[in-house]
């Protein structure tokens, strides 16, 4: 018997697939944060800021880049 082509498969995931995918999203959370945040806590410091506007900037632009990432990237897995 041919395979159905309307029916789409599902990504199966063992368990190397899982470490991947956790290793994977904990970067796409982690490293925008603290590249926008560092960033934002420098450009503060260079135009002598008192309140750290430019680092509430880069940390709410890592947030909203995250969940961008994020949803693309889990997409495929929830259905």
């Amino acid at each position: 018997m041919e395979p159905d082509p309307n029916k789409t498969e599902e990504p199966k995931l063992d368990r190397s697939a899982i470490i991947s995918l956790s290793f994977e999203l904990g970067y796409i959370i982690a490293l925008p944060l603290v590249i926008l945040g560092l960033v934002g806590k420098w450009l503060d410091g260079k135009m002598g800021n008192e309140f750290p506007y430019l680092t509430i900037v880069g940390i709410l632009l890592a947030i909203t880049t995250t969940t961008f990432w994020l949803i693309k990237r889990l997409k495929r897995y929830i259905k």
